[in-house]
């Protein structure tokens, strides 16, 4: 059965006229003299009015604040809505009316009120009273709970019979909170949710038992509640053999002597404790290795973080008109040897060519890696700048250092175009940007 708190409940929406059980008492000091409506409203009993005294309804002030601050009868400075006063003597008047209850009413289909004297509540009461009978109202409209497939529109007291009848509705369980449930299936659910009361199997009711159990709790309850339940004597590995109900426990504690089987459980637990002993004493030397272990992989592991994967510097070669001559092709100028990481390198500058044919009229760049046996994957770039930075000459590569010690540029650019007139000399001096980085090892992908 759907709860209160999922009812989905309609209000009537009503006015003061249509609900007042005398309507002569709202006399002309009730209504406002520009709409002529009631100035309050059964659900904001507030009279407002400024300070000359004129009243009118919240809703005219609010219309007319809006272009002008001043009182619609008298032309009194008015700010605002907050500013002004109340008229509690009105209001007190107005609380005390006597009303109907708006449920006593139905809606018909064209949207008009009429009163239901079938069905319709029969109340009356006064405006103040009004908030707390409509909440707890058994009168008032709701929709049935299965609102998305069944649209009956009823009131709160007709709710019970019509779930009765409505084959549509969905509810939840009353035990395991489950939602969503169709009537018509909640005893298939009930057959199979785990928190649905049912009998012990075993028949057990005894005080000290609830005779009914969650269904999930079944199995628990049969190994180590149920009363009925054959169990063993707690001495079975010390040579006692006896089976009995739960129940009996205590009477076979008393009636058989369990001195010797007792000492032989000491025994046996003592022989256990030994045996753990030893095996304690050799996971606490296995533990203190690996604690050295530990301690020697954390050293290890500062030691790679504090390295720098990645290396970046300029290389000024001076006096380069000497260095055309003192190095022909193959002869290479050689960079101080630095640190990647935990490998090292060198440049190898070749102002007039490397080894091979194709490097004739063209300088020539490498990086050369010392200790080839551990492939490395490295990313670099040489850049020889120009006095107008836009013509710097700039290569990059990504190789993998093994078989090969050294990677670059045969041809990296033109000899002949590295003069004082193309902006690649300045004051007798090449610059060479030098970027590299150690690459992460990648992984091979497995196969099958």
């Amino acid at each position: 059965m759907a709860t209160i708190s999922q009812l989905n409940i309609t209000p009537i929406k009503f006015s003061i006229n249509e609900l007042i059980v005398d309507p002569v008492s709202l006399s002309e000091n009730f209504n406002c003299p520009i709409c002529e409506e009631c100035i309050m409203d059964v659900n904001k009993c507030e009279a407002l009015q400024c300070k000359e005294g004129h009243v009118h309804c919240r809703l005219c002030w609010m219309k007319s604040l809006e272009s002008k601050k001043e009182c619609m009868t008298c032309r009194t400075r008015v700010n605002s809505v907050d500013s002004l006063s109340k008229n509690i003597y009105l209001q007190k008047e107005f609380r005390n009316k006597k009303i109907f209850c708006p449920n006593l009413f139905k809606i018909l289909k064209s949207g008009k009120m009429e009163i239901d004297e079938k069905f319709g509540c029969k109340e009356i009461l006064k405006v103040d009273e009004l908030e707390g009978h409509v909440k707890e109202c058994q009168f008032q409209f709701i929709e049935c709970p299965n609102d998305k497939e069944c649209k009956t529109r009823l009131r709160k007291n007709q709710l019970k019979d019509h779930e009765e009848k409505c084959k549509k509705l969905k509810s939840e369980c009353e035990f395991c909170g489950e939602k969503g449930l169709v009537i018509d299936d909640i005893k298939v659910h009930y057959s199979e949710c785990e928190m649905y009361p049912i009998k012990c199997p075993q028949n057990c009711n005894s005080p000290t038992f609830n005779p009914t159990i969650e269904r999930g709790r079944i199995k628990y309850h049969i190994e180590n509640e149920c009363p009925f339940t054959v169990i063993q004597c707690k001495y079975r590995e010390a040579g006692c053999m006896y089976e009995f109900p739960r129940s009996e426990l205590l009477e076979h504690m008393k009636l058989i002597d369990h001195g010797k089987y007792m000492e032989a459980t000491i025994d046996q637990h003592i022989c256990k404790f030994e045996k753990s002993e030893k095996e304690y004493k050799k996971l606490e030397l296995e533990y203190n290795r690996l604690k050295d272990d530990f301690k020697i992989l954390q050293s290890e592991l500062k030691v790679i973080r504090e390295l720098k994967f990645n290396y970046q510097n300029k290389w000024v070669i001076t006096n380069w008109s000497q260095k055309l001559q003192d190095y022909p092709k193959p002869k290479s100028i050689e960079s101080p040897e630095f640190m990647v990481g935990n490998l090292k390198f060198k440049i190898q500058f070749y102002p007039n060519g490397g080894l091979s044919d194709e490097s004739k009229d063209f300088l020539s760049i490498y990086l050369y890696k010392f200790d080839n046996q551990i492939p490395s994957k490295v990313q670099f770039s040489f850049e020889l700048l120009n006095k107008d930075f836009t013509r710097n000459r700039k290569l990059a590569s990504t190789n993998i250092f093994h078989t090969e010690n050294k990677w670059g540029w045969r041809s990296f650019i033109n000899n002949s175009l590295v003069t004082p007139q193309t902006g690649f000399v300045i004051q007798n001096s090449v610059t060479l940007n030098i970027n590299i980085e150690i690459l992460p090892e990648e992984k091979e992908a497995f196969t099958s």
